[in-house]
């Protein structure tokens, strides 16, 4: 499954007839947010209103429901505007994007684009609020149309939509010096009324823990502790606050002899929750994934009392693996389906943070970086993603995470980061690659 959420933000620039084609390939027959249209016709309207209605979307004229690109004159842009502006109540015309076939043709695809949060709701074409469902548009049910009239204000919520994570606390008190640095990202999504209801079912929870052990992040957050093979890993567990609307998962892993009254190495922590709780009040799932960084207090699989500098690659690595984790298919059908949302409709990470126990300065490498005189002592980074990346893609996240891993050392007073990133590899292939097999569950108590 594509996700048709970055191209929602994309530059206009950023359409062209090779990503076209690539969207109607991956997407293949009309998606919950993807409908195809072959030419200006009288139910192009209903198109447009319904995925307002919903989750937002592309529709693309020009297009057949074959899948087949034909395009349009130049003209029907025209059409196309004045056509919905006529038709939707209140009158209202989306984005209209042209792109051209190319190979000397006259003919363009127009990618109409409706953004959530930009237009009234609902959208109304003769009287009648269309929807979306799956491949298909309909008239909105009462209840459906109950929500869209008492709907208070569609604008987005506010883009920090996770709140920085704290420093673990040593059993004497105060922050934990042997932590590195505590990297946590998520993702926040509207759960439909239908779904309010439902608590957290045990299936859906190990589903959820299942995309998360055979994921690239487990690889890399054992390969960072030295521990090459699975064997004692624990997997993500149950662990600490529970409940039927609220789920906290552990992890961690040391290298074998690790002295047992010494934190381990990495450790991350996935947390669930749903609206409907005692005392919780809103109609957002909010999932965030927190990971533990002790890496400098280990040489050569060994507990070594003087902290090392953490190189940037390894940084990167760690990042990228997060946001892998959090776009993975399984991991989003998981949560869609608590959601009582369609899968194209879940977000991506939009914000990632970065919080450290010592000056960000001592925590990284930076030996070819230069500090700036003056610009004071820092501790972590707040960093907002790119919302016309594809994190899902691995080329677009990398470019992200590079993006990612310059602003944490300019939030840390360092510069010529640009200059190194621009050769810093990307992760290997077969590190792209999830976990072939999945760790036994451990107790609790190893966490």
């Amino acid at each position: 499954m594509t996700s048709t959420q970055p191209l929602l933000y994309a530059a206009p620039s950023a359409f062209t007839i090779e990503r076209v084609h690539t969207l109607v390939q991956q997407v293949g027959p009309e998606a919950p947010t993807v409908e195809y249209k072959e030419k200006l016709g009288p139910t192009l309207a209903r198109g447009v209103a319904a995925l307002a209605n919903t989750y937002g979307g592309l529709l693309l004229v020009g297009v057949s429901d074959q899948r087949k690109i034909i395009g349009v004159k130049e003209k029907a842009i025209e059409a196309v505007a004045e056509h919905c502006t006529a038709k939707i109540e209140p009158p209202w015309s989306p984005e209209i994007i042209p792109v051209p076939l190319g190979d000397g043709s006259d003919l363009y695809v127009l990618v109409l684009r409706i953004v959530p949060g930009t237009h009234p709701r609902p959208l109304l074409v003769d009287g009648i609020a269309y929807v979306r469902h799956q491949n298909t548009t309909h008239p909105a049910d009462w209840r459906r149309l109950g929500e869209l009239f008492a709907e208070q204000s569609a604008a987005p919520e506010g883009v920090w939509n996770l709140q920085a994570p704290q420093i673990p606390h040593q059993p004497s008190g105060g922050a934990d010096q042997t932590v590195d640095f505590v990297l946590r990202s998520g993702l926040r999504l509207p759960v439909a009324t239908a779904a309010v209801w439902r608590p957290l079912s045990e299936r859906v929870i190990t589903a959820l823990a299942d995309a998360l052990d055979g994921s690239r992040l487990a690889a890399v957050m054992a390969s960072m502790a030295s521990a090459s093979s699975p064997d004692g890993i624990g997997g993500f567990h149950r662990a600490g606050l529970n409940r039927s609307r609220s789920v906290r998962l552990a992890w961690s892993v040391c290298p074998e002899g690790w002295p047992a009254d010494k934190p381990h190495p990495m450790e991350a922590q996935a947390t669930l929750e749903i609206p409907g709780g005692y005392g919780t009040f809103g109609q957002q799932l909010t999932f965030q994934v927190d990971v533990t960084v002790r890496a400098s207090t280990m040489t050569e699989g060994r507990w070594y009392p003087v902290h090392r500098p953490l190189g940037l690659e390894e940084t990167a690595h760690l990042i990228d693996a997060l946001a892998d984790a959090l776009t993975a298919p399984n991991l989003i059908a998981a949560l869609a389906e608590l959601a009582g949302v369609d899968a194209y409709a879940v977000p991506q990470p939009r914000n990632l943070h970065l919080v450290t126990a010592r000056s960000l300065i001592s925590v990284l490498d930076a030996d070819a970086l230069t500090q700036v005189p003056g610009s004071g002592i820092s501790h972590g980074a707040h960093l907002l993603s790119d919302p016309a990346h594809d994190l899902a893609d691995p080329a677009q996240r990398w470019t992200q995470v590079l993006q990612w891993v310059e602003q944490i050392t300019l939030d840390g007073g360092l510069t010529g980061a640009e200059r190194l990133l621009r050769h810093l590899p990307a992760p290997p292939r077969h590190e792209q690659q999830r976990l072939a097999t999945r760790p036994e569950r451990v107790a609790a108590g190893n966490s």
